[in-house]
């Protein structure tokens, strides 16, 4: 058993310490063991060190020494599980700048990923078609060119970073809100087994570790940390993404953002970062160049010929680029009946390159 971990783990799980009086203890301190030898040397509160005083009293038998040893475990029962401590060589340096970084990192999968290049990828949990449609062409040019995907695993933009990303054999790390054995959304879990095989799950949460709201605002400090650069693809103004934006500003991380329809009140919050100086983001080659990043991406689909295409499918593609829509809007959009589009559409289904979602059909990623 290594004691410095098993030191860091029991400094982390002590209710109520927090990393702001634990970095404030780091300057006080040589090391974690410290912490528990001489408890009344330090500037503490008194429950604080009560609860010391009873580690040191009940040794194993304390519930925070016996949790400690559960993360322990935890980290041998595989090898693509990991406990990453602040001197570790896989402790990302960018991390270090925060001045409330993580004492551990829980990671399940590839930690060599942690200290590559990242894009952070982030936007609204309930985005349009159209964003999501953006979101996974970005992302998956972006990993063709050899750069990591760093989102949050939550639904929406991040859940289709993700996936756009495994699909091209890409590497992404998603930070997660909570602890990296816990599956949040549910309906990630295959996704999640995907992203730990050649990127990671990360989490600054120990295991069994819940999702709670405040949990989410914290973990976009390290989306903003790890990256070279801030994608937000779509965001309202009250998005958690334009706090992930905020931190990426304090944190002198560039931030780039995609317009929107202007009235779509989920573009409202990429607007604004644009209006207050965000680099507008149309393709991937746009971040590419910014970074003097030595590869292009190289998955753009390829152009359909135009007589794959009726003239009438055309002018159903230049309707859908503009937002999902529904068939009886489509039909009004082109002054014809509903009738008269069904064979059209079912063509463009057949040929991958359209979809029919519950609001309606949109452009697949390979249009």
């Amino acid at each position: 058993m290594n004691a410095d971990q098993l030191a860091w783990l029991r400094w982390v799980l002590i209710p109520n310490l927090g990393l702001k009086r634990s970095h404030q203890l780091l300057n006080l301190i040589d090391s974690p063991q410290a912490l528990f030898l001489t408890p009344e040397r330090w500037p503490l509160p008194d429950s604080i060190r009560q609860t010391l005083r009873e580690m040191n009293l009940l040794g194993e038998q304390h519930p925070v020494h016996r949790r400690a040893l559960e993360q322990l475990a935890w980290q041998d029962a595989h090898p693509d599980h990991h406990l990453i401590f602040p001197d570790d060589r896989w402790y990302p340096g960018k991390l270090n700048e925060l001045e409330d970084a993580p004492l551990v990192l829980w990671l399940h999968g590839q930690p060599e990923c942690l200290n590559q290049p990242q894009i952070g990828m982030v936007g609204s949990r309930h985005a349009s078609a159209n964003a999501l449609r953006h979101g996974r062409r970005i992302s998956r040019d972006l990993a063709s060119a050899g750069l990591v995907i760093t989102s949050g695993g939550a639904r929406g933009i991040d859940t289709a970073c993700h996936q756009a990303t495994v699909d091209q054999d890409g590497t992404t790390v998603a930070v997660l809100g909570c602890g990296v054995d816990i599956c949040y959304p549910k309906g990630n879990a295959a996704l999640f087994r995907r992203i730990t095989e050649r990127g990671a799950l990360l989490s600054e949460y120990p295991l069994g570790t819940s999702p709670r709201p405040g949990h989410f605002p914290r973990r976009n400090r390290l989306i903003s940390a790890l990256s070279e650069a801030l994608v937000v693809v779509e965001a309202s103004l009250k998005s958690g993404s334009l706090i992930t934006a905020q931190h990426a500003l304090d944190q002198g991380t560039d931030i780039f953002a995609m317009p929107g329809d202007i009235g779509n009140p989920n573009s409202e919050g990429c607007h604004q970062l644009i209006r207050d100086g965000a680099s507008l983001l149309a393709d991937a080659q746009d971040l590419l160049n910014h970074l003097n990043w030595r590869t292009s991406c190289t998955s753009q689909p390829a152009a359909l010929h135009p007589l794959d295409l009726t003239p009438l499918q055309h002018q159903v593609l230049d309707v859908l680029r503009c937002e999902q829509q529904p068939l009886d809007a489509l039909a009004f959009q082109l002054s014809m009946s509903m009738h008269q589009l069904l064979e059209p559409l079912l063509e463009l289904e057949l040929k991958g390159i359209i979809v029919q979602q519950p609001g309606g059909y949109t452009l697949s990623d390979i249009a």
